[in-house]
């Protein structure tokens, strides 16, 4: 019976020895696997934070190179600058020099037209116009006048004469001669003033083609076709057999395939 416990005993101690290992291998196994796990971990950080540092180290390079290339710009510039800054201030002073030329220059053309002014004599201002206390003469002045081509005169004598004598019968003559004289002096709207007077204070004057021929003159001066092409057509309508109608009519005719430039745009 004491062989036989002991044997028991043996065996149990046996088994609690091994049962005892096991236990140890697996809390053995459960540590390293912890730490093999804690390395891999460490290991993913470290590589993280090599990747980190790279990224890192190479923003900085990046930064450095900007650094540098923004500072040789900014040199680059400040010396463009200082350059224009200096070209500016050759200009100036160059343009000071230049307007003190041009002052002198000035002061010396003042200085010799001043001269020249005193040299010379002076103009006696045109002497007044005399106009004739005759009528006859008055009339025959304008006239005069008109051949000279003295359209200032002829105005001046011309509206003396309708002025002195409104219902003479060489009024109309008188405002005509006025009226062709103001459209050779480039004055066509004083000159269609002229015709409109006529046409309103003589309707029956004996120079009315003459005075509507002469409307449309002055309207194509103006470039104003439209109405110069109802006087000619009145012209040629009242006076289509003589002369004078026929030139309207040529005049109705070149205005209806006007060249270039004749009429405005309408």
């Amino acid at each position: 019976m004491r062989v036989a416990a002991l044997v028991v005993l043996g065996g149990l101690a046996s088994g609690c020895g091994v049962f005892a290992m096991q236990k140890d291998h697996e809390a053995l196994a459960t540590k390293s696997a912890q730490q093999e796990k804690s390395l891999e971990e460490e290991r993913a950080q470290t590589v993280q934070l090599r990747a980190d540092l790279e990224a890192t180290r190479t923003r900085l390079d990046n930064a450095l190179r900007a650094n540098a290339d923004n500072g040789s710009d900014l040199m680059t510039s400040k010396a463009r600058i200082n350059e224009l800054v200096g070209k500016v201030d050759e200009l100036r002073h160059n343009l000071d020099a230049v307007g003190k030329d041009v002052a002198a220059s000035r002061r010396e053309l003042d200085a010799r037209l001043d001269e020249l002014k005193r040299a010379q004599p002076a103009t006696p201002p045109p002497p007044p116009v005399v106009i004739p206390t005759d009528k006859k003469a008055h009339f025959a002045a304008l006239e005069a006048a008109t051949a000279k081509k003295d359209w200032g005169l002829v105005r001046t004598l011309g509206h003396e004469y309708a002025d002195r004598y409104p219902a003479d019968d060489q009024t109309d003559r008188a405002l005509y001669l006025i009226g062709e004289g103001d459209t050779q002096d480039g004055r066509p709207s004083s000159a269609l003033g002229e015709y409109n007077r006529i046409l309103k204070q003589f309707p029956r004057s004996p120079i009315l083609d003459k005075t509507l021929f002469g409307m449309g003159e002055a309207y194509l001066v103006l470039h104003d076709c439209v109405n110069a092409k109802l006087a000619f057509s009145a012209c040629e309508s009242r006076f289509g057999k003589s002369k004078i109608g026929q030139d309207a009519k040529q005049r109705h005719q070149q205005i209806d395939k006007p060249p270039p430039g004749m009429c405005a745009p309408p």
